[in-house]
């Protein structure tokens, strides 16, 4: 997750940045962050990246409605599927 939150009419743009650190092309990368806040409820947010060849990078933001600052941010992949 890159530093730069930003904000925008109150919701919270959070980029992030996505290595394929293997030599092997990846389809359908199923990537998900996950905020948890003390006293609020869990917000989770889901992006798909369609392709992505070996080494290569692709950049793109989850969107909040609180800030991630005040508790715990987790983004994962959750799946991908090999050619």
């Amino acid at each position: 997750v890159a530093e730069s939150i930003r904000i925008t009419d109150g919701r919270y743009y959070v980029p992030f940045v996505i290595t394929n650190t293997g030599g092997r092309i990846a389809n359908g990368v199923q990537v998900i962050a996950e905020l948890d806040i003390p006293g609020q409820a869990e917000e989770t947010g889901e992006q798909q990246i369609d392709f992505l060849s070996g080494h290569e990078q692709k950049e793109g933001s989850f969107v909040f409605n609180h800030d991630p600052h005040r508790g715990e941010l987790v983004v994962r992949v959750a799946s991908y599927r090999l050619p």
